[in-house]
């Protein structure tokens, strides 16, 4: 009887390693790790192109402009540059965003900048063995912040 019993648990254990183990096999698997050497790199659907336009319709820098004082610009300059460090996922999702130059650039101008990219719509993935990975990028947003 003891053996008829370890027989049976032992067997339900096995079917259930089987229907786990297939489980499994219906989703690929997912390296959600950075790839940073890639076959082809990540960009913003439309490419340059797209990205200029995407920036001109959806960048407002007027608060920028009006939160800057005489000393900020000379601090910063009126010609800044934010260089955004991003992660575009395997589905094209962006996220994980940092401005990896914030002590160069204006606060307002940060804030404006995180704004805008947090807004992106997908990007197209890098690929690397034809299959679309998870890799960081580095998009830089420049704007001229003097009032008309």
């Amino acid at each position: 009887m003891y053996n008829y019993l370890v027989m049976r648990v032992l067997l339900v254990c096995i079917f259930i390693s089987i229907s786990l183990f297939a489980i499994g096999q219906d989703k690929p698997m997912v390296d959600s790790s950075i790839v940073r050497e890639v076959d082809a790199i990540a960009q913003f659907q439309g490419g340059q192109r797209g990205w200029q336009n995407f920036l001109e319709r959806n960048m407002d820098i007027a608060d920028a402009i009006m939160e800057m004082d005489s000393t900020q610009y000379v601090e910063y300059g009126l010609r800044q540059t934010a260089i955004l460090e991003f992660t575009v996922c395997e589905d094209g999702e962006v996220c994980e965003f940092e401005i990896v130059n914030q002590s160069k650039i204006s606060p307002a101008f940060a804030k404006e900048a995180l704004r805008v990219m947090k807004k992106s719509p997908k990007w197209t993935p890098a690929v690397k063995n034809k299959l679309p990975v998870r890799t960081r990028i580095r998009q830089p947003i420049t704007a001229i912040l003097e009032s008309y």
